[in-house]
């Protein structure tokens, strides 16, 4: 696999977890004052939800990072495990 081509996957996997947060921000992001310029004009119940996003965003960041490294590991591994025959060439009337 090519370095461009890792880019391009990894960049795919990027925008597929950045997309889905954006589409909960979007969604739910008033619960937790998302819309809100300044983080001290937020309520004790969305600074309680603030807490909650950051800790499942962060989350599932990790879980998508986790799982991009490993999927680069495995297209690595099937890229090397086609590589399976090896040639030798033998001198004619030698014993080998």
């Amino acid at each position: 696999m090519t370095n461009d081509e890792k880019q391009v996957l990894t960049k795919r996997f990027q925008t597929t977890m950045i997309g889905a947060l954006y589409e909960f921000e979007k969604a739910f992001g008033y619960l937790w004052g998302h819309h809100k310029s300044d983080d001290n004009d937020l309520t004790n119940n969305e600074l309680k939800f603030l807490e909650i996003w950051d800790n499942t965003r962060n989350h599932i960041l990790n879980n998508g990072n986790n799982q991009l490294r490993k999927a680069m590991a495995d297209l690595e591994n099937i890229n090397r495990n086609d590589t399976k025959y090896s040639y030798r060439f033998y001198k004619k009337g030698t014993d080998q």
